[in-house]
Order: structure tokens, then sequence, then C-alpha cells
């Protein structure tokens, strides 16, 4: 059996002393590499100049003692396992010895004791180590937890008067192109429309990685999700490689958008720290997409350190980095094995060393009935009747300018009023409904349409800027209704409201008739 390597530190003033100490560490099974002090400046620059295993201090030096020794340890905040090793001990010494904290103490007459007690030590000294990175991390999580559902209320408080700034401007441009406007202000209003582009995008990006997500699945656009990886990683790709998109013709994916985002950032920065900075001509990363029969293959390129063969399949282990100490955790691969395959895929590496690496993806296809919210647009018409309900005015008022064109529209930016209405007999093809509302929620509004008029909760379309309780949440994961992100992006909204059947001749008629009799 091979010996364990052992980097040992000694705090001993004799060298007849510290050779049985090294035989009987040798004779246990371990190949001892050591340094043997006998001062505190002595063991004082030891520490700063080396990693240790073990220290074992002699109880009483003529210039220094064991317990002096182990409170200069703990003075530092290091952790290594420290034992002492005396001629003579008493008991009330030996306590006074486990009570500051020092691991064990063993006797010179009794060194059968040592390799044991060296062993167990270490043991102890590896559970505290994963124990502190475990609670690392979980400290990492809740601030990012914090930090996220900030970030997700700040784009929620934005994304209402963006929304209704983006379908002003929309209005606005429509309307100065058919009126022939100046070349000026039209382009003005364009360069306007693509600035709230851009921080739509912003917003959206904060969304994808903030946004809480349970085991609710569904048809992702896996490249929007890459951009949205990419812009947020920008800073660390721009100095070190060129960027290459080659994205190819595919399907939606069955996955969540937040957490298909952490999977790809996570695998995008990898990819950035594995080239060297100041060479960004010489290295490239391809973010690369295809479409193999039931799956969708992504893969992250590098031309970067590689990984050699034997580590492989090691660095999707909890724990394990090649990264310097400091700069990684060693969770980050093992977290995304296990997100993907939550969404029933499949994650690998195809690596050389020094030719770079490729992290690669396996995603099913959504199935169709998956898709099914996803209504195309079908023969276009006019006239439908669409509520917009959103406490926010500005928001319904910009709707209906935008949706007037093609459809009948009716505001209300208080939930109660919308189902008085309804209540009186008023029905509609479409109703599009705000989640976060302070009077009564989507979640409550959807919920007492059901009691009152079941066929108009099955045609509300929710809209979000982002913001979610528990409560709604929980709700989404059951409704079957569709949910629509803001800012809205209006052609698909067009096409979901084309493609809604209009309301059955009976309800018309029944309809007409209560108008009728409450004139």
């Amino acid at each position: 059996m091979s010996a364990h390597p052992l980097r040992l530190l000694l705090v001993e003033d004799s060298e007849d002393d510290a050779l049985l100490l090294l035989r009987e560490l040798r004779r246990s099974g371990y190949e001892v590499s050591h340094t043997r002090v006998e001062t505190r400046d002595e063991l004082e620059r030891a520490l700063g100049s080396g990693k240790w295993d073990v220290i074992i201090a002699d109880y009483a030096l003529p210039h220094f003692d064991g317990l002096s020794a182990f409170s200069v340890l703990r003075q530092k905040g290091l952790d290594v396992p420290f034992l002492i090793v005396s001629g003579k001990i008493g008991e009330d010494v030996a306590v006074a010895a486990m009570k500051a904290g020092v691991h064990d103490f063993v006797l010179k007459d009794r060194l059968g004791r040592l390799g044991p007690a060296v062993a167990r030590e270490l043991r102890e000294a590896e559970l505290r180590a994963e124990r502190r990175k475990m609670q690392e991390q979980l400290m990492l999580s809740d601030r990012l937890a914090s930090l996220g559902m900030l970030a997700a209320s700040v784009a929620h408080e934005l994304n209402n008067p963006l929304a209704s700034v983006m379908m002003n401007l929309e209005f606005s441009l429509t309307h100065a192109q058919q009126e022939s406007g100046s070349g000026e202000f039209q382009q003005a209003l364009r360069d306007a429309y693509a600035c709230t582009g851009l921080i739509r995008d912003i917003i959206r990006d904060i969304k994808i990685f903030s946004r809480p997500e349970g085991q609710n699945f569904g048809p992702t656009d896996l490249h929007r999700v890459l951009d949205s990886a990419l812009r947020m990683a920008h800073n660390q790709l721009f100095h070190r490689a060129r960027l290459v998109k080659d994205y190819g013709e595919i399907p939606r994916v069955h996955g969540g958008e937040a957490r298909l985002g952490q999977v790809f950032l996570n695998l995008i920065i990898n990819a950035a720290q594995a080239i060297p900075e100041g060479h960004r001509d010489d290295h490239e990363i391809r973010v690369v997409t295809r479409h193999l029969g039931d799956k969708v293959r992504v893969e992250i390129r590098d031309t970067g350190a590689g990984v050699p063969a034997e580590l492989r399949e090691r660095i999707f282990e909890p724990f394990f980095t090649t990264k310097p100490v400091g700069v990684g955790t060693g969770l980050g691969l093992s977290i995304c094995r296990r997100l993907v395959s939550e969404m029933d895929g499949t994650i690998g590496v195809d690596s050389e060393p020094g030719r770079g690496s490729t992290f690669w993806i396996h995603l099913r296809v959504a199935r169709e009935q998956e898709d099914a919210q996803e209504v195309k647009a079908k023969d276009s018409r006019k006239g439908l009747g669409v509520m917009v309900l959103d406490d926010e005015a500005a928001v319904g008022k910009a709707l209906r300018r935008l949706l007037s064109s093609r459809h009948q529209v009716t505001t209300f930016d208080r939930a109660q009023d919308a189902l008085a209405l309804i209540t009186s007999g008023r029905r509609f093809d479409a109703i599009l409904c705000d989640l976060m509302m302070p009077e009564m929620s989507g979640a409550q509004f959807h919920h007492e349409l059901e009691q009152l008029a079941p066929e108009q909760a099955r045609r509300v379309i929710f809209m979000t800027g982002g913001a979610f309780t528990e409560e709604t949440r929980a709700f989404l994961s059951t409704a079957r209704n569709p949910c629509m992100d803001k800012p809205l992006d209006i052609q698909r909204l067009f096409s979901m409201l084309e493609g809604l059947p209009k309301l059955s001749s009976s309800l018309g008629a029944r309809e007409e008739l209560l108008s009728s009799s409450s004139s």
C-alpha cells in the first residue's frame, strides 16, 4: 500500500524526539515532509510560508510551549489539526488543553496512538472544510436570492412605464409614416423606439436570471436565453476572445428560462476563464445550436487550456475545480448537470489539453401539446371585443391606441369595475389582464370570473411585469391561460387575438338581449 503524503509542522526542541515522532508516523503509513521550529517567530514564519496538514507540538519548550503555539494558530484563523505530545502531562493540564481547542494529546511513551490520532483528525478537518464550503455556498445562495428578488421587483416597476412608452412610440411611428411626416421626425421616433428596445432587453435579462422558478417547464426559446446569457457575460468575454454565434434553425425546447440561463451563463463564463486575457484576436468562443431529430444540441466551444482526459468526468463532481484557490467553489458544473437533468436533458464535455473544450447540452424538443398556448395566427379579421384590465391607466390607454385599429377595446384600471360590467351581461372575445394589481390580483379576478362567467375566464390572457408572489406563482403553474411578459410583443399579441375563436352566436344574442333590456 502506498504511503500517504503528510506535510507536518513540528514544534519541538529535541532532535531525538523529533526523529521518534517521524519514525512513528512513517510506520503508520505516512510519507512525511516536515519543518521543525522552536520559537514563536519561527512558527509564525512557517505558518505564513506554506500549507500544513497537521501540527504537532511539544508541550514544554525552553522559550515556548504547546498551548502558546496553539494560540498563535488560532490568532491567524487557521483550521489545522493540532496535537500536543509530551513526556509527562497531568490530567488538569490535558483538560485545559482540550478545553482550549487542542484536537488531541499523546504521551511520548505511548506513541502508538499518534498515527491513528493523526488519521482521525485529518478526516475531521476534511469534514469541517466541506461543511464550511456548504455554508459559504448557502450564504451566497441567500444573498443571490435576495438580490434576485430586489432585481425582479425593480424590473417589475420599470416594465409598466416602459410598456406604455414603447406602445405609444409604436403608435406615433405608425401614424407618422401614414401621414408622411418629416424624415427627421420619423427618424427621431425610430431612434427612441430602438433605445426602448434595448432597455426592454436589459430588463428581460434581469428577469430571466433573477426570477424564482419551480418545476413548471414548457416551450422555451433557446436563442433568446442564449442571447441574454451572452449579454450578461459580455465584460468577461470581450477582453479574452472573439464571440461567434453559429445559430441553426431550431424549435422550442422543453425547459425553463431561468434555469437554462443559469446553465448557459456558467458555461460561457467558464469558457472565458479558460482563456488568458490580452490575446483576444487569437482566441474564439463559439456558441452553436443544431436541431438533431427530437433533440436540440447546444455547444459552448472555447480555444482555451482544455481539460485532461482523467478530469473530464470529475469536473462535474461537487467541490472539484481546476481553477486557482479563491476563483471557484467547484459547484458550478455540478449544479449545471443537476439543472439540465431536471429538464430531461444531458450535458457533457469534449476536450483536448492545449486545444480547448466543447461543453455540449442536449435538450428535447417541446411536445406539441406544450406548445398549444403559442397559437399561430389564423386569417386576419377585425372586430373582436377586447377588455384591457391594468391598474396602470397609461398601459391601458397605450394598448387601446394600438389595438383599436383592428379591434373594439374597453379599458379598466379596477378589477371590480370590470367584473361589474361582465355581471351586467357584457361579454368579450379576449380579456387582457395584469397579474399584479393592488386591490385584486389577476389570479383573484380569474377566480371571480370562473364563478361568474366560466367561458370568459377561459379567454383571459395575463400580462406580467415580472414580479410574482408565491400565490401568483402557484396559480400560474395550474392555470391554462397564456401569459405575456411586459413590455408586450405587439405582433405576437395580435397573432394570439386573431387565433381566438369569436364568441358563439348564442352568447352574442344573449348579450344583445341583455343590453337592450337594460336600456
